[in-house]
């Protein structure tokens, strides 16, 4: 028995999801999802776990449109150059090089003090921030006779002029040599808020930058050396960053990561898990369905012993302990999720499997010496395609939906961006009790719309493949 007579081809079974409203609308949506999750590099701005791109829990950059959102901080991010700094002092050799300055300090007076300023101004238009970094890498070299220091500082200055020291070296003394690490400013140091007469829960950025205009940040080299001392300072690339309360299409979660570009990630996961999980399991399914309905007898009792004993155990308490005693992993869990799903399959396929090995093909095709595996691939198989091609389809959605189920419940790899990962990160930082909603509704949104692209395909191919649908629809 042919196959094309027995059922509709691949390009015609196409055709009818093409002319199904159904099957073009769900077929539209499923490969809006491909694109987006083969072309996922390009699409999302940023790596999924790259955080602190933004302030945390950032509104969304569209927020601006709304008056009380209109003024909200952007990111201002600078990488001042040695070019983009102005000098004044009394270096006795200065010099510029790739972006880092130099400046060289001798005397032959017995004491003499040296102060060199840099400064570079900026504007800031926004509302107060809630933080503000900064770092600087420098190399300071101090030799000759003993008694020499030098200190490095480093000042913001508001526009109404009052001056903010946010960093300040030891005392560097002579005969000394190194390299610091970068001069860090982080605006979150209780330290740092003490300093500056501030109490310890205040926002550093709302209390420097609390108005709007032009800010200056300056550089203040302070040396006191001895006659015959020697002074080398390098300053590198100053890097200055205020994070925005605005940012990206869908904002940014509790670590400044970008929402947007998790969420574009998790089509490939999703995808990914989805179409693995069925095909194994209806593999799984046709293969125990076949042999037992086939075969009969001994062989049957044992595979649907083993088929009805696996219906009955519960999958969360499984994973629980798998993730306690091995650890959460992805294809442990695509794995585990299809050796979970395929009973019912199995169950199906036998029965049908049962009533075509009694047809009159079947016997006359025994009678003239065709192998049991000629009639099973040659007869049955092919009669059993367009069940295989509807599980397959229908089986996808219950895999996304168990695997987002499983990471909103910490169960699933938390190194995947998924969008049951995006869920479970949104219910532990608070964004439910903060009714952040751009965070909670498009993953949730992407997972319905996934999952009922298959299920209008699937119940489409069931009108192509069963005749009696098909029937009820043309009548």
């Amino acid at each position: 028995m042919s196959v094309q007579r027995t059922l509709p081809g691949f390009t015609r079974a196409a055709r009818s999801i093409l002319s199904n409203k159904k099957g073009a609308l769900g077929l539209s949506i499923l490969l809006a999802f491909i694109f987006v999750a083969v072309f996922a590099d390009s699409i999302a701005p940023h790596e999924p776990d790259e955080i602190n791109l933004a302030e945390g829990f950032a509104y969304p950059i569209w927020f601006s449109l709304l008056p009380q959102y209109k003024n909200h901080p952007r990111n201002i991010e600078l990488n001042i150059q040695s070019e983009a700094w102005s000098v004044q002092g009394n270096c006795t050799e200065f010099y510029m090089r790739n972006g880092w300055i130099t400046c060289r300090l001798a005397t032959t007076a017995d004491v003499e003090t040296a102060n060199v300023t840099m400064t570079y101004s900026f504007e800031y238009p926004y509302s107060p921030p809630k933080n503000f970094y900064s770092e600087i890498p420098y190399i300071v070299s101090l030799s000759g006779s003993s008694g020499s220091v030098v200190r490095i500082r480093l000042y913001i200055i508001a526009p109404e002029g009052k001056s903010y020291l946010i960093y300040d070296t030891r005392a560097i003394a002579s005969n000394v040599s190194r390299i610091d690490p970068p001069a860090s400013v982080d605006s979150r140091d209780v330290p740092l808020k003490l300093a500056l007469g501030f109490m310890p829960f205040d926002e550093l950025g709302e209390k420097i930058f609390s108005s709007r205009g032009v800010y200056m940040i300056r550089i203040s080299i302070i040396a006191t050396l001895v006659k015959g001392s020697n002074l080398s300072v390098i300053l590198g690339p100053l890097r200055f960053r205020i994070p925005g309360l605005l940012y990206g299409v869908l904002g940014t979660d509790n670590l400044g990561g970008d929402i947007f570009s998790n969420l574009v990630y998790g089509t490939r996961v999703s995808l990914f898990v989805g179409v693995l999980a069925s095909v194994v399991s209806v593999s799984l399914g046709l293969i125990v369905g076949i042999l037992a309905g086939y075969k009969g007898g001994i062989v049957d009792q044992v595979l649907m012993f083993f088929t009805d004993t696996l219906m009955f155990i519960p999958l969360i308490p499984l994973l629980v302990a798998v993730s306690v005693f091995i650890g959460k992993n992805l294809y442990l869990t695509i794995l585990l999720i299809a050796l979970f799903s395929w009973m019912g399959f199995a169950r199906n396929c036998r029965a049908y499997v049962m009533s075509l090995r009694e047809r009159l093909f079947v016997e006359a095709a025994k009678a003239m010496g065709a192998s049991d595996q000629y009639i099973l691939f040659r007869h049955i198989l092919p009669l059993l395609t367009p069940v295989i091609y509807i599980t397959l389809v229908l089986n996808i959605p219950g895999a996304i939906l168990l695997e987002a189920s499983l990471s909103f419940l910490n169960l699933g790899d938390p190194r995947v961006p998924s969008w049951g990962r995006m869920l479970y990160n949104a219910r532990y930082s608070g964004a439910f009790s903060r009714l952040l909603w751009w965070w909670i509704v498009p993953p949730g949104l992407m997972i319905t719309l996934l999952a009922m692209s298959f299920v209008l395909i699937g119940q489409t191919l069931d009108e192509v493949f069963n005749p009696k649908l098909r029937a009820r629809r043309l009548a």
